[in-house]
C-alpha cells in the first residue's frame, strides 16, 4: 500500500482524516458539478429550446459525468489507493458503473423534484447531490478500492 502523506501528516491508516479528504473532495466535485449544471441549464442546453423535464435531464448527466472524473482523479490522489485492488482500467469501469447507478439515483430525484413537485432545478440539484453522496462514498470504499 502506498503511503498517504498531505503536508508531512502520514494519514495512510487514519479513516478519519481519510473521511474529511473525502468529504473535500466530494464538496469540490459537487461544486463543479453545480457549476456545470448551472452553466448547461442557464447557456448552452437552454439554447436548444428543450423543454424544462428535457433540460433538467441532460444537464444532471453532462454535469455527473464531468464530475465523476473529476472525483475520480482527486479521491485517487488524496483518499483512495488506485490500483490496489484491480487494475486501473477495471478500476475506472467499476467506478463508472457505480456512477451511472448514482446518475439513475439523480435522475430519479431531480424528475421527483423539479418535475413532479415543481422545484426549483438549482435548488433541487444541490438537495439530490447530498443525497446521492452517501451512495457514492460507501459503494466506492466497499467494492472498488481500498482506501
Amino acid at each position: 500500500m502506498r503511503r498517504k502523506v498531505l503536508f508531512g501528516i502520514d494519514y495512510t491508516d487514519s479513516e478519519f482524516i481519510k473521511l474529511v479528504l473525502y468529504l473535500f473532495v466530494g464538496g469540490t466535485a459537487a461544486l463543479v458539478e453545480w457549476a456545470l449544471f448551472y452553466i448547461f441549464i442557464t447557456y448552452v442546453l437552454n439554447a436548444f429550446g428543450l423543454g424544462l423535464t428535457s433540460l433538467t435531464m441532460l444537464a444532471t448527466s453532462l454535469a455527473f459525468c464531468l464530475s465523476t472524473l473529476y472525483h475520480y482523479f482527486l479521491g485517487n490522489v488524496l483518499v483512495f489507493e488506485s490500483g490496489s485492488r484491480y487494475d486501473r482500467s477495471k478500476e475506472l469501469s467499476l467506478v463508472f458503473l457505480v456512477s451511472i447507478m448514482g446518475l439513475g439515483f439523480n435522475l430519479l430525484l431531480m424528475y421527483i423534484f423539479v418535475t413532479l413537485l415543481g422545484w426549483q432545478p438549482m435548488l433541487s440539484k444541490v438537495l439530490t447531490s447530498c443525497i446521492v453522496v452517501v451512495w457514492n462514498y460507501l459503494s466506492r470504499k466497499k467494492w472498488i478500492f481500498r482506501s
